[in-house]
């Protein structure tokens, strides 16, 4: 299940990509035309997806690629082994 981070209830329109920015804002993409959506600022961390779900909101999920599948733990920077459970 997503952890909503943040209610901005955006609506769906045809043509337009919603992207969440390495600071955390969110903007929409549509032929070459950005438009910011919320200003609002957020550190994202790391071993997460960031991203718009059905409702609209902003949230996010761990990133799969990035943790062990076992324990859950976050891999070391650029490592596909776990320190934790010395599993991956």
């Amino acid at each position: 299940m997503a952890e909503k981070l943040r209610e901005l209830g955006l609506p769906r329109p045809a043509g337009w990509l919603y992207d969440v920015a390495d600071d955390g804002r969110v903007w929409k993409h549509h032929d070459g035309a950005r438009e910011i959506v919320s200003d609002e600022t957020l550190a994202r961390e790391a071993g997460y997806l960031y991203f718009i779900d059905r409702d609209g909101d902003l949230a996010r999920l761990p990133d799969p690629a990035r943790r062990c599948p076992k324990c859950g733990a976050l891999f070391p920077n650029g490592s596909r082994t776990c320190a934790t459970c010395a599993a991956g």
